[in-house]
């Protein structure tokens, strides 16, 4: 007999206007899970037994898989950052939550290729799975959005969307995926279910991010937080209140 893994909370994921919503009811949902930190740094926590804890004992619905590429990750060390994805993927779809498959790099375009053969990979192994959703470039730096970063997205999910037409794509913004009002200004057209990528730590950021992002908004640009802390963006700092 075979076994059905158990389905994801919303079941498929869509993007309409600029609310995450549920593909089946149109209706917005509300994704808060965890981020795993960079995977060559921080081996111990790619397997099941996070996964599970994160969900039954932290109640999140979603786990993000930050697959190093640079310093020792994918591009030297191919195969076992695949294995830690694979892991966290598995582990996600078992216990039926959501799972960010982020290509955790500030280079990312002087790495498409090997952005383009990652994705092709996942979206060929997981792409007719609900849970899964592809953040194509974690953290650009002070790069142009219309110049640099949206050609490298539409080409990485050109690759994606050859294998999987709808699940939702996060693509990262300029200045460490802060700079949303930039692509609210020449968002991505040609693709469906996109997203942009929004990281905001409140010891580090505040009201200047809010109004970007605020002015984003209003433009309709839907906004997907895949890292976010009350602390300092380095990890370091007292816990401040986002809202002041």
């Amino acid at each position: 007999m075979s076994h059905t893994p158990p389905s994801t909370p919303y079941g498929r994921l869509a993007i309409k206007g600029r609310f995450l919503v549920s593909a089946a009811t149109g209706l917005p949902v509300q994704l808060h899970g965890m981020s795993l930190f960079w995977s060559q740094w921080m081996p111990q926590f790619y397997n099941q037994e996070t996964v599970v804890a994160l969900k039954c004992s932290w109640n999140t619905n979603v786990v993000r898989v930050a697959m190093g590429v640079e310093s020792g990750g994918y591009l030297d060390n191919k195969q076992a950052e695949l294995e830690k994805v694979y892991a966290v993927i598995d582990a996600a779809i078992a216990s039926g939550i959501y799972v960010v498959v982020d290509w955790h790099d500030h280079n990312a375009q002087d790495h498409r290729d090997y952005a383009i053969e990652f994705f092709t990979n996942i979206s060929q192994k997981y792409g007719n799975y609900p849970n899964i959703i592809y953040e194509t470039y974690n953290e650009p730096l002070k790069v142009s959005w219309s110049d640099v970063l949206k050609p490298y997205h539409q080409a990485v999910i050109a690759a994606i969307r050859a294998n999987d037409p709808n699940n939702v794509i996060v693509v990262g913004t300029p200045n460490w995926s802060q700079y949303v009002d930039e692509a609210a200004n020449d968002p991505i057209t040609n693709y469906n279910n996109i997203a942009y990528t929004l990281h905001y730590y409140s010891g580090t950021h505040r009201q200047d991010l809010r109004d970007r992002t605020t002015t984003a908004i209003n433009k309709n640009l839907p906004i997907f937080v895949t890292e976010y802390g009350t602390v300092n963006a380095d990890g370091s700092g007292e816990t401040k209140d986002p809202l002041h």
